[in-house]
Formats: structure tokens, C-alpha cells, sequence
């Protein structure tokens, strides 16, 4: 799987984080790192991972929702620029006519005031607001606010999940490198109880040095089984994150290419930048100070008055019985502008502009508290990738050195030159050597996916 490390650097190398000049990795650390044979199933890359889990997350599904939720608000709240128009009709039949009280010659009593039994009407009626004291332009702009941000909501979302997979995919590698140190100090280990029985046989070492030995190889296997049994769980992992069954036949490949790094990182101020810019979490808290700055210029519209305008078309029938002929309808319009004016409302309107500006105040507050943990989290990525690197830089010699170091140990033992005990403490100078290394690998691509999502990971190359 050539792609799996440089589909996930192209996003880097696209946001100019990184240079173009990579590390290679030794055959022993090739070795180290080789790929776990595993039972038929799918494998995949980490690239394939990442798209498989945003397609079927429920996170990024529900976040979706959010999105087209929010965008049907912010086109409801752009229909406050348009007029409303409404067609109402009726039709009302009199059972008991109304009557009102006269007095005839001094005399009270009780006449129909009309003598119509049918009432036909329909009209058009159109309304438009004219000027709300700029209530109608933030209402409009808190929803565009509002819409924004859900997709930024959206891409954090996606943003996470994908670290999520990077990170459970570079467990797995990691876990299985431990299991191919545990394989190796196991053989080693073998080599040697096979070398001290073939002196014991020769008289040249005592049957405590087998003992030793053989204590020495069996203390392995347990390691050996946890190693093995954490690349399970790792994959178990990875395929719950990827909403899949665990006993789903998903396992991830890689090649040596995958755990290679970048030489050249960026200034730490060219990264800053960029997560002010790109990083989506960072985006939306500057979204909720707007959209809280909207709300406020919202509440502030109260104190202005309000014009609109409105007219009517209509048909108004009445008839005794039957339907109305042409001398009993007649058709009316009207046009004409409203004004509003609010006076005093007990203070309400104050209160609430107050707590608007509350909220406006304390969002702009968090905004630049979270600028300030992003700079600390960039920084914090940056310089554990930074170290990680420098202890692969310096753990690789060692493991060559430790590797040089055994082979001629077990030769000198061969021949009588050396102790038993300072041959394990070779072999355990190369497992201690190969398990440093391998930490180091680890810990330098965790670091390196820290340092992508903390700057702004985009995610469109995996889907």
C-alpha cells in the first residue's frame, strides 16, 4: 500500500506545511516494521480507512443534517426582504340574523339590522416591511452566521473522525512492530538456549546456565502474546470507528514509504497562521461571536420604529338567497403605509439589549481563549514531532550499534570469550534499542497527525 503515508502527506504538502525531502528507514528498520501477515479479508490503506469512516459515521451524518437544517433557516430568514402576499376567501350564512334595540313611539323593541342571510368575500392582501431599524438585515445575517458555521461544524467533524483513523491505523503499525521486537528477541533468545545446550553437552557450561536460559526464553513468550493480542485490539478498534463488525475481515496494510517524514517543517508563525485561517474549530468560535453580535444588533432594532406598507384587492357579495348577481358584489382596493413607534415596555427591551451585549462580549472573550490553545496546541504537536524525530535520528544508530554489539558477542561466547551474562545483557541492549526505536517511529507520526488537524486538516482528498 504505497499510498497510505503519501495520500495523507499530499494534504500537508498542499498546505505548505512540509517540505518535499524525505528520510529513508534502514532494512532492519524495514524489518521492524514489516507488515503482519494476516487471515484472507479486505485490506486497506489508511487513505481507504479515513474515506470509509466518513461515508458511514453517524457523527459526520448527523453534522450533515445540521448543515442543510441550518441553510433552510437562513433561506427562511432571507424571505423577510420579500413581500408577503395572502389570498384569504369566506363564505357566511346568517341563521338568526343580528338585531339591535330601537324605540318607536316611546315603545322599546328589538329590529334585524340587516336582512342578509349570505356573505360572500375574497381578497388579496399583500404586506412588505419597509424599515425595522435594521432588524430585517441581521436577522438575514444572523442566518447566513448560522448556516456558516454548521459547515465549519461539518468539516471539524470530519476534521476529528480523520485523526481518529490516522491515529488508530499508526497503532496498529506500532503495535505490530512490537510484535516482530518480541519475535526477534524470542529467536535470539532460542539462538543462544540452543548454543548454551551444545556447550553443556561439551562440558563448557554448567546445567544452571540452561536453567538461566531456558527462564530467559519463556519470560518472552507473555510479551510476545501481549504484543499480538494489542494488534488485534488496535484493529478492533479501527474497525469500530469504521462502524464495521468487529469480526468484519478489514486489516490494514502499509510499505516501508508509509513511515517516512518530512525533513523541513515550516515556522512555528507560518503554522499559527494557518490555523487561524483553516483550523475549523477556530472558525466557528469567530462564527458565535458574530452570530452573537447579530443577535445584539437584533435586540438594539427594538428601540427604532417600524414602517411597512400593505394593500387589498377584494370581492364582498351579500345576498338574501342564492348567490350574489352583479348588483349585489362589489370589488374594493386598498393602499397604505403603517408605522409603529415603541415608547416604553417596562424596560424589557433595554434588559435584553444588555444580555445580547453579554453574550456578544463573552463569545468574542472565548474566541480569543481558544486562539491561544490552538498556538499552544500547534506548538505542543510541533515540538513533540520535532523531539520524536531527533530520538529516531539517534535510537537508529543505537539499534544498528546494539545489533553490531550481539553478533559479536555471540561469537565470543561461541568461542569461550565472554559470559553468559554479558551476552543477555547484549540481547537485552537490542530489545531495549529496537522497543526505543520503535516508540519513536510512533510518536513522531502521532505527532505529525497532532500537528495536521491542530492546523486545519482538510479532508476532501479522502472523498
Amino acid at each position: 500500500m504505497k499510498r497510505l503515508v503519501s495520500s495523507f502527506l499530499m494534504i500537508l504538502l498542499s498546505m505548505n506545511i512540509f517540505a518535499i525531502d524525505y528520510a529513508k528507514n534502514n532494512s532492519m528498520n524495514a524489518k521492524l516494521f514489516k507488515e503482519i501477515q494476516q487471515k484472507e479479508g479486505t485490506k486497506i490503506t489508511i487513505k481507504e480507512a479515513v474515506k470509509m469512516a466518513l461515508k458511514d459515521s453517524y457523527q459526520v451524518y448527523s453534522a450533515s443534517k445540521l448543515k442543510e437544517i441550518s441553510d433552510e433557516v437562513y433561506s427562511q430568514m432571507k424571505s423577510s426582504y420579500y413581500p408577503y402576499l395572502d389570498f384569504n376567501a369566506s363564505y357566511n350564512r346568517a341563521l338568526l340574523r343580528t338585531k339591535a334595540l330601537t324605540k318607536e313611539n316611546n315603545e322599546e323593541k328589538m329590529v334585524e339590522t340587516t336582512f342578509v342571510n349570505n356573505t360572500y368575500t375574497a381578497q388579496l392582501q399583500a404586506n412588505w416591511v419597509l424599515w425595522t431599524g435594521g432588524k430585517v438585515k441581521n436577522t438575514k445575517e444572523y442566518g447566513r452566521l448560522q448556516a456558516e458555521s454548521a459547515n465549519y461544524q461539518l468539516k471539524k467533524t470530519k476534521s476529528l473522525i480523520a485523526k481518529e483513523v490516522v491515529n488508530y491505523c499508526y497503532m496498529i503499525i506500532y503495535a505490530s512492530a512490537l510484535v516482530h521486537v518480541q519475535e526477534t528477541s524470542f529467536d535470539i533468545a532460542n539462538q543462544h538456549l540452543a548454543e548454551t545446550k551444545a556447550r553443556y553437552k561439551k562440558g563448557l557450561s554448567s546445567n544452571l546456565d540452561v536453567l538461566t536460559q531456558q527462564v530467559r526464553v519463556d519470560n518472552i513468550v507473555p510479551q510476545l502474546l501481549q504484543a499480538q493480542k494489542n494488534v488485534e485490539l488496535a484493529t478492533l478498534h479501527l474497525r469500530q470507528i469504521l462502524n464495521k463488525d468487529p469480526e468484519s475481515p478489514i486489516y490494514l496494510t502499509w510499505v516501508e514509504k508509509d513511515l517516512t517524514l518530512p525533513n523541513n517543517i515550516n515556522s512555528l508563525q507560518k503554522l499559527y497562521d494557518m490555523a487561524y485561517t483553516k483550523k475549523p474549530e477556530l472558525i466557528v468560535s469567530k462564527l458565535a461571536a458574530e452570530i452573537a453580535e447579530a443577535n445584539w444588533k437584533i435586540a438594539k432594532a427594538d428601540h427604532y420604529p417600524n414602517l411597512s406598507a400593505y394593500g387589498n384587492y377584494g370581492y364582498f357579495g351579500y345576498t338574501k338567497e342564492g348567490l350574489p348577481d352583479e348588483k349585489h358584489y362589489y370589488l374594493g382596493a386598498n393602499i397604505g403605509l403603517q408605522f409603529s413607534m415603541p415608547i416604553f415596555h417596562g424596560f424589557s427591551v433595554s434588559s435584553q439589549i444588555k444580555q445580547k451585549e453579554k453574550y456578544y462580549e463573552d463569545a468574542k472573550a472565548s474566541y480569543e481563549n481558544l486562539k491561544k490553545n490552538v498556538r499552544i496546541q500547534v506548538k505542543q504537536a510541533w515540538l513533540n514531532l520535532e523531539e520524536a524525530r531527533k530520538r529516531i535520528e539517534s535510537t537508529k544508530g543505537v539499534v544498528e550499534q546494539a545489533q553490531e554489539n550481539l553478533n559479536s558477542k555471540m561469537l565470543r561466547y561461541k568461542n569461550g570469550l565472554v559470559s553468559q551474562l554479558e551476552l543477555n545483557d547484549a540481547i537485552s541492549d537490542l530489545n531495549e534499542s529496537n522497543l526505543t526505536f520503535v516508540q519513536a517511529v510512533y510518536d513522531a507520526h502521532i505527532a505529525l497527525s497532532d500537528l495536521n488537524y491542530a492546523v486545519g486538516m482538510e479532508t476532501e482528498d479522502y472523498e
